[in-house]
């Protein structure tokens, strides 16, 4: 398994099928159909915002961050209002600007992760979220955030075994019914300096999960 530190152009739209595969529960309310959501995010993948695990040629999982005011997907107001009309690109961007993480020059916003069911018991989840420590390190971040919801325990569980602590719990309250989950937990890595990083995935090679947000 190799991890890179960038999304490769033959792995492009896989890469966003994975990740919306995984966080659906989310998008769903915006796009409809996982297939609609692909076809609308896949322009606007960012490349460097994203680091991906391979595998012989299969792409096994997908990591999204922020850094100095981009993320892993980047589409304008114009390219919502053309595929949705005015209205549509209205409530579509304010719904999206909910789901957006805070991004500050000490901590490392993740975007999501997401790994296929090839990689379960293989530790690409892990290798990745090491992968993601690095690079905030690598950049002078002191943490790197990430939300959970609660619909989705496997992945907190990795987060968890990762070194990542829970903190603010957001309710969603009414707005559950749209999204289909209750709260969404902040959950924070604290990086030392000499943090060796998450636990090296040759020790847990037994360890895994289908998708994480």
């Amino acid at each position: 398994m190799n991890i890179l530190p960038f999304v490769p152009a033959r792995h492009a739209r896989d890469a966003v099928g994975i990740y919306v595969q995984a966080l659906f529960q989310k998008l769903r309310p915006f796009f409809g159909t996982a297939e609609q959501a692909i076809d609308f995010l896949a322009p606007h993948l960012r490349p460097d915002r994203a680091i991906v695990a391979v595998d012989g040629g299969r792409l096994l999982g997908v990591a999204g961050f922020r850094m100095d005011g981009t993320g892993l997907f980047e589409p304008g107001w114009s390219d919502f209002r053309r595929s949705y009309g005015f209205f549509g690109a209205a409530v579509r961007v304010a719904g999206l600007s909910l789901l957006e993480k805070p991004e500050d020059d000490r901590t490392l916003a993740m975007d999501g992760i997401a790994v296929t069911g090839a990689a379960r018991g293989r530790g690409a989840g892990t290798e990745l979220l090491a992968e993601i420590c690095r690079i905030a390190r690598t950049s002078g971040r002191h943490a790197v955030r990430l939300d959970v919801i609660d619909t989705n325990p496997r992945a907190r569980a990795l987060y968890e075994r990762n070194g990542f602590v829970a903190g603010k719990v957001t309710q969603l309250g009414p707005l559950s019914r749209l999204f289909g989950f209750s709260t969404a937990t902040a959950m924070v890595k604290r990086l030392a300096p000499c943090d060796p990083g998450p636990v090296a995935a040759s020790e847990i090679r037994h360890e895994g999960q289908n998708g994480a947000d």
